[in-house]
């Protein structure tokens, strides 16, 4: 396999990755394998798990298990960054294409994120993984996931107040091939000030 690195919303939408993924509209992650091309992060994740399962990341083996993490990684990809990004998103600045800045839209973005967290923080509880015993698909797009918000909202005084969302973080950032992917992960001290990015820049 051969990985190309990227900067999402930086210099995205070329003409070759558009030929090969027409439905992407310049989006990524995209896979060309031989047999297949492939767009969206779920499907691309699936096929890839499949691949070889050797990791049982989708689970034990079990249709049940595999519907659970199925339905997590699709909430985590759906509600979870989807309501996030309406908070962090428009506050970083250096995009090609910049999200539109409105500061009531970003403040409601942060409420329903806050809400959205706490009721994680409860689900979480002492769990280890989502679902069963090891590692699934499921825990690594909550980690990431929660990883952008943490580098950019979720600061100090956040995190000490959730302690259950970080242990479960704090686990998968130190798992041997995590690291050698990201070295590390950036913590926010302060969440960054509700402002336009782009204002005098």
């Amino acid at each position: 396999m051969t990985l190309v690195e990227v900067q999402p919303r930086r210099n995205i939408r070329g003409e070759e990755y558009v030929s090969k993924f027409p439905l992407s509209q310049g989006k990524i992650p995209g896979l060309q394998g031989p047999k297949i091309g492939l767009t969206e992060t779920i499907a691309i994740s699936l096929y890839l798990a499949r691949l070889s399962n050797t990791a049982c990341l989708l689970g034990d083996g079990s249709l049940e298990q595999e519907a659970q993490v199925i339905s997590y990684v699709s909430w985590a990809n759906e509600e979870l960054l989807n309501t996030l990004a309406k908070w962090y998103l428009p506050l970083i600045p250096g995009f090609t294409h910049p999200p539109p800045y409105n500061q009531e839209t970003v403040e409601s973005g942060k409420k329903q994120s806050l809400a959205l967290l706490n009721k994680l923080e409860e689900q979480i509880g002492s769990k280890a993984y989502l679902v069963g015993d090891s590692l699934t698909l499921a825990d690594i797009f909550l980690a990431i996931f929660i990883s952008r918000g943490l580098e950019w909202v979720l600061d100090a005084e956040w995190r000490e107040t959730h302690p259950n969302i970080m242990r479960h973080f704090l686990r998968f950032a130190d798992i041997a091939e995590v690291k050698e992917v990201v070295p590390h992960f950036i913590l926010i001290d302060k969440e960054t000030a509700n402002v336009d990015p782009y204002v005098n820049n």
